[in-house]
């Protein structure tokens, strides 16, 4: 709640004003009568600043929030209201403003180029915007942020392929993780350790800035970066470059070293040439490597996009890569607990959750011990394909406990309830 100190005293008349309340009443305020009631409640210490996705494909809508620090518990009756909020397009012509709900506003980004999907041949490069929050309600004058300009910088990304979710990489792609060990993207799931770069002059948190980087030195520092989104979708179209070195859509952002001027930057992958050089881990060091081929495939293939924090960089097959950006992550949902756990010789099995994705629950987690807290396990597999295990070749007579968890799209969701059973 916010911290309200002397000479910050609330007014009624102005809370009744920001809260949409012809009566000048704490109780018409918060909408009932409940109490105690702090004017305090309705207060903030700062406006925050706008969270969304940095990258906005052309021809969908995005949401964008303000956020607000220390807001207390009847803020939302403040917070609710499109009238003490005022969202704009400051700067850019491929973003217009939508619908303003108060602390969100959706805004529309419209079709970047005149040719259809199908038959697109060009792209244009990404375009800058400017969107902008201005919170005025009358009542929090003492926040810091009151009244003041909220800018994030949005890009408008061109795809040619009509898919919306788009910077993204073949599933088969081969990520190192913070071990040296190779996944695919397609097998990651939130929470995996990866290998990251912090650059000389990129900032920790670059979602917002980093098309406008470029430098003449790497200044590479190792860093351990965490998994917190990722997001499947499908495309029609994606690169080929190094024949298989690299696959993925064509904004997909990769660190070169730019042949026109010499300096290093992040660059979609389908402004890249071959006189441009990537740059790739070899031996624990970044080295520049020569780009033989550049091929566009015509084929439908499952792709994904993975968020990575704190450092925003990760490696696909050793070549440094950008995420996709943004400081919010429109995520699926973990999928539910497996249901009907149940023992019938000589199997176990068990009822999938619904999926939340496009191809249905993937695999299971499953762990079979003689208690019910699972410290120790006889059976412990992971990524079993099955709805069901034959366990009694596996199992010596007497009591069993058994508990199973489902993978979707690589999101693991929460364990079932242990059940006994008798073998």
């Amino acid at each position: 709640m916010a911290t309200l100190t002397s000479g910050q005293t609330k007014s009624l008349n102005n809370l009744a004003a920001a809260t949409g309340q012809a009566t000048k009443s704490i109780s018409a305020a918060k909408g009932d009568s409940i109490g105690p009631i702090a004017m305090s409640s309705f207060a903030i210490d700062a406006v925050g600043s706008v969270t969304g996705y940095t990258y906005a494909v052309e021809s969908t809508t995005e949401t964008y929030t303000l956020g607000f620090n220390a807001a207390g518990t009847n803020f939302g009756r403040i917070s609710g209201r499109s009238a003490n909020f005022t969202w704009s397009v400051a700067a850019g012509s491929y973003i217009t403003l939508g619908t303003n709900s108060g602390t969100t506003c959706t805004f529309n980004v419209s079709s970047m180029n005149p040719q259809s999907p199908g038959a697109q041949t060009a792209l244009m490069t990404i375009q800058t915007h400017t969107l902008r929050a201005v919170f005025v309600d009358g009542y929090n004058t003492h926040a810091t942020g009151y009244n003041t300009n909220k800018d994030k910088t949005v890009y408008s990304v061109d795809s040619y392929d009509g898919n919306s979710t788009s910077l993204c990489l073949t599933i088969d792609s081969p990520v190192i993780l913070w071990d040296g060990s190779i996944v695919e993207a397609g097998d990651l799931i939130e929470g995996d350790k990866l290998k990251g770069y912090s650059l000389s002059g990129l900032t920790l948190d670059s979602d917002n800035n980093f098309f406008n980087w470029a430098s003449t030195e790497l200044g590479e520092e190792l860093k351990e970066v965490e998994v917190k989104g990722i997001i499947y979708s499908f495309s029609s179209k994606y690169y080929d470059i190094n024949n298989g070195g690299i696959t993925a859509t064509s904004e997909h952002p990769l660190l070169v070293k730019d042949s026109e001027d010499g300096k290093y930057r992040f660059k979609e992958i389908f402004r890249i040439t071959t006189d441009d050089k990537l740059v790739k881990e070899e031996g624990g060091v970044l080295v520049e490597k020569d780009i033989t081929s550049i091929e566009l495939i015509n084929r439908t293939s499952e792709i994904v996009s993975i968020d990575v924090e704190d450092v925003d960089t990760y490696l696909v097959n050793g070549y440094v890569t950008h995420n996709k950006g943004g400081n919010t992550f429109a995520d699926l949902a973990a999928p539910g607990a497996p249901t009907s756990v149940a023992y019938a010789s000589p199997f176990v099995s068990w009822t999938a959750p619904a999926s939340v994705g496009t191809t249905g629950i993937t695999a299971y987690d499953v762990q079979i011990s003689t208690g019910n807290t699972f410290v120790t396990n006889t059976v412990d597999y992971s990524e079993w394909s099955a709805d069901s295990i034959e366990v009694n070749t596996l199992l010596t007579a007497g009591t069993w406990y058994v508990r199973v968890r489902a993978i979707d799209q690589g999101l693991k969701g929460t364990w079932s309830s242990a059940v006994s059973f008798v073998r």
